[in-house]
């Protein structure tokens, strides 16, 4: 080493984790030895926080942050820790893994809307990733906050406009656990947060504009939870684009649930809110909805999976289609049952502005109760629908819909 003070020593150029310092070390005597920067980096990050800048993140939107994510996820292993991203864009298009540790990636907050602005966003535009997955049983209290997500959808605003057919752009896989996402912003996104085999995963505040799919739950034996959900037109509320959502798009589906708890939700353009599908590993069970309100959509209610059952507090369901002088969606039900043997209880409804029929109820041996219930505009192609349809069983258990009270049928100017 140069006998020279260290002002006068040349500036390093780049850092490498193979580069040496020198420290002291305390105690009796002070000893002088040295070290990596890799070393260094690993002592002083185990117990605080870590920056993506650190890792070389740009955030200007348009280079890959994707492995400097990854990186600055990997020196927080195996103890955990939080990946801290500043105000700015970063773009996502090689996939983070985050499963040696319970690794939270920390936002900034973000502006509002459907374009990376102010705050913290991650961008995509690579269909064939998924950008961010959490996986594995230690990946377990790792979780995403304050920040906003965007992908790239570029077709032109025509009857033909579909979506980019992206992947889930997070997944929380065989977690077993909790994973937390707290005021996240999806928008746009064509799917966006798929849970499997990782019950207690929480989502609370969270906002967009979803294409296909807005959350996904499956596989899930403990209780999950969703709270103060809205999605709406952030990024465009072109004719062309929110249609194909009322066509294409659900917001919620659960597959295998043993419980859920929804409260306060809100979704706008959509073909169904809620929908009770199926899978390899079964059905959902014990559901429970709180307050929502589907707005533009074909179905609040759409159940696919035989023996499907839960309850829900308050629904208001609105069926027209999107930015048509209230003309009702096509083929608009507000609670389509289509299978069998399911059993729903449902407080209050209230179903607006559907094609024919406000609730309909196919296959056999499915109950609904409903406390009170209030339909305006049904029968609009004056055919002579009911408010209340049930397919007709010609042998087994019929269809039962059970309304305590006189339903409140308005603005029905036909033989409805």
């Amino acid at each position: 080493m140069p006998d020279l003070k260290i002002s006068e020593l040349p500036a390093a150029t780049s850092l490498a984790d193979s580069d040496i310092a020198p420290l002291t070390q305390g105690g009796t005597t002070l000893v002088t030895r040295r070290a990596s920067l890799a070393q260094l980096r690993s002592h002083l990050f185990s117990e605080r926080s870590v920056h993506i800048r650190d890792f070389g993140a740009i955030g200007n939107g348009t280079a890959d942050d994707g492995p400097a994510l990854q990186a600055a996820v990997n020196a927080l292993s195996p103890h955990g820790g939080t990946v801290q991203l500043g105000a700015r864009t970063y773009r996502i298009a090689t996939p983070v893994v985050i499963s040696n540790a319970a690794v939270r990636v920390q936002g900034q907050g973000f502006s509002e809307g459907g374009n990376p602005g102010e705050g913290t966003w991650l961008t995509c535009s690579n269909p064939g990733i998924f950008p961010v997955t959490f996986q594995g049983t230690a990946a377990r209290g790792a979780g995403v906050r304050d920040l906003a997500v965007r992908e790239a959808h570029n077709a032109a605003f025509s009857g033909a406009w579909v979506p980019t057919a992206y992947e889930w752009f997070f997944r929380v896989l065989d977690c077993l656990g909790g994973v937390d996402f707290d005021n996240v912003m999806l928008a746009p996104v064509n799917k966006g947060i798929l849970v499997k085999n990782s019950g207690r995963t929480d989502i609370r505040r969270l906002r967009g504009q979803c294409f296909t799919t807005g959350v996904e739950y499956d596989e899930i034996y403990d209780v999950a939870r969703i709270a103060s959900l809205h999605f709406w037109p952030f990024w465009s509320a072109n004719d062309n684009v929110v249609r194909w959502q009322q066509n294409n798009g659900d917001a919620l589906v659960f597959r295998r649930v043993d419980g859920v708890f929804v409260d306060q939700a809100f979704v706008l353009g959509a073909r169904s809110m809620f929908r009770f599908a199926s899978s390899a590993a079964g059905f959902t069970q014990k559901f429970s909805i709180g307050q929502a309100y589907a707005d533009f959509v074909r179905h609040g209610i759409l159940v696919e999976a035989a023996g499907t059952d839960g309850q829900v507090d308050a629904l208001t369901v609105q069926c027209e289609l999107w930015n048509a002088a209230g003309a009702p969606l096509p083929g608009s039900v507000g609670i389509l049952v289509n299978t069998s043997s399911s059993r729903i209880q449902i407080g209050q409804l209230r179903i607006d502005d559907v094609e024919d029929v406000a609730i309909r109820v196919e296959g056999s041996a499915n109950r609904l109760d409903i406390g009170a219930l209030r339909v305006v505009n049904f029968n609009q192609r004056n055919n002579g629908a009911a408010a209340i349809h049930l397919a007709n069983v010609a042998s087994g258990t019929h269809n039962r819909v059970v309304v305590p009270a006189a339903p409140l049928l308005e603005g029905v100017a036909n033989d409805g």
